[in-house]
């Protein structure tokens, strides 16, 4: 009888190992189900490449339907349908267009460096204009394509633009596709020697 008792103990303690195992297997295949299940509805983002702007706020997204398709830049959609593209208003451009209204030539006592910001929608060309109130000699920065985020930023210096002593009138000029806006500085340039 010892031995049969034996036996059956044996047999129960084998018999809970294996559902122990059962059980554990089981919660392994949900919870891979599970994580499966969230990446089905969760997919990051692309990395972005090396061209691809990347200082302004925004992420690019793509819906296609039955030949047409909507791009999603920030604030700026362009559709097409049917071989015709609608692109987005322009907004009037905006921002620091120079960091300071008072630099010097020499770099003293202010520093001739500048900053310079423009907002507007994102993909527009940018220009910063700079025209002398005596002469109209018009001088720019170079142009630039705003980011996702709908800004462009130059880093310069007055020399570098060929801005002599004087007062310069400040404009900033955006451009995407056929339509273009602009806004100019409600202060003027002022470079002294």
């Amino acid at each position: 009888m010892s031995s049969q008792v034996s036996n059956s103990h044996y047999l129960y303690n084998r018999l809970q190992v294996v559902v122990m195992i059962a059980i554990i297997a089981v919660l392994f295949v949900a919870a891979g189900s599970a994580l499966d299940v969230v990446h089905l509805f969760y997919k990051s983002p692309p990395a972005p490449t090396a061209n691809q702007n990347t200082k302004g706020m925004g992420r690019q997204t793509t819906n296609q339907k039955q030949g047409s398709y909507a791009t999603s830049t920030g604030d700026a959609t362009t559709s097409q349908q049917s071989g015709s593209i609608v692109t987005p208003p322009l907004l009037v451009p905006t921002g620091n267009f120079v960091s300071n209204h008072h630099p010097n030539l020499s770099g003293s006592p202010a520093p001739n460096t500048m900053t310079s910001v423009c907002n507007t929608s994102a993909g527009a060309s940018c220009t910063i204009t700079f025209i002398d109130a005596t002469t109209n000699v018009v001088r720019s920065l170079p142009t630039q394509v705003t980011d996702k985020g709908g800004s462009a930023y130059w880093d310069w210096k007055l020399q570098d633009v060929g801005l002599t002593t004087g007062r310069w009138k400040i404009e900033a000029i955006v451009r995407l596709g056929n339509q273009t806006q602009s806004a100019q500085d409600e202060m003027s340039l002022e470079v002294g020697p």
